[in-house]
C-alpha cells in the first residue's frame, strides 16, 4: 500500500512538473521576444493618378472601357511596434469625367458626366525594414453626377464593395517623418473596375506611447 502511495505521488509529481513546464517555458520564451519598441498612430497621405479598366463601357451608351482618374487617399493606422498594423482607410477618387453630346448643332445642350468614389475601409498591412504591404476592404460610396444643358443637376450614389491591395517603399525624413513610392491595385463590384495607381505616400507619427 506504501508503494503503491509513492507511486501515484511521484506519478502525480511528474505530471505537475510537465504542465508546468509546458506553460511556463512558452511564456517566459515569448517574454523575451517582444521588441523594445513604443506603440504608435500613423497617418499616411497618398495622392495618385488613376488608369482605369471597367468590365461594361464606363458610360452607358459608349464603347469606352478605359480611363484616366486621379485621387487621393488617408489611412491612420494603429501600429504596436509588431509585423502588423490596423486601421481605417479612406479618401476620395474621381475615375471618369465624359461629355455627352447631344444632337443639337450648338455645344450649349452637352452634359458632363463624372463617376467618383469614397473608401470606407478596414486597413490591415505589415511593415519591415521600411517595406509596407497592406490591403484594405470594405464599402465604397459610388458617387454618378450628370449636369449642363439647361436641365437641373443630377447625382446619385450607392455602396458598393471593393477591395485595395498595395505595397510601398518609405524614405526616413526625419524621427516622424517619411516620403516613399506606392502601388496601388484597387477592384471596384460596381461596373467590374480595375484601377491602377502609381503613387506617392507622405506619412507622419503624430502620437508615439
Amino acid at each position: 500500500m506504501a508503494i503503491r502511495a509513492r507511486v501515484l505521488l511521484r506519478d502525480t509529481t511528474m505530471k505537475f512538473i510537465l504542465f508546468t513546464a509546458l506553460f511556463v517555458v512558452p511564456i517566459c520564451a515569448w517574454a523575451q521576444s517582444l521588441p523594445d519598441t513604443s506603440y504608435q498612430v500613423e497617418l499616411t497621405i497618398t495622392p495618385s493618378p488613376m488608369f482605369n479598366f471597367f468590365r461594361l463601357p464606363r458610360v452607358p451608351g459608349t464603347s469606352s472601357k478605359t480611363s484616366l482618374g486621379y485621387g487621393i487617399s488617408i489611412r491612420a493606422l494603429w501600429h504596436p511596434g509588431r509585423l502588423l498594423s490596423v486601421g481605417l482607410l479612406s479618401g476620395y477618387f474621381v475615375m471618369a469625367e465624359d461629355e455627352l453630346s447631344s444632337d443639337q448643332p450648338s455645344g450649349e445642350l452637352n452634359y458632363q458626366a463624372r463617376l467618383a468614389a469614397v473608401p470606407l475601409l478596414l486597413a490591415l498591412t505589415m511593415q519591415k525594414y521600411n517595406v509596407e504591404i497592406g490591403m484594405g476592404v470594405g464599402p465604397y460610396i459610388m458617387m454618378t453626377s450628370l449636369q449642363g444643358g439647361h436641365s437641373a443637376s443630377v447625382h446619385s450614389s450607392r455602396l458598393e464593395l471593393g477591395m485595395t491591395f498595395f505595397g510601398a517603399y518609405m524614405f526616413s525624413l526625419g524621427d516622424n517623418v517619411f516620403l516613399g513610392p506606392e502601388l496601388r491595385v484597387v477592384s471596384f463590384r460596381y461596373r467590374g473596375i480595375i484601377s491602377i495607381m502609381p503613387s506617392c505616400s507622405f506619412r507622419v507619427i503624430p502620437l508615439r506611447y
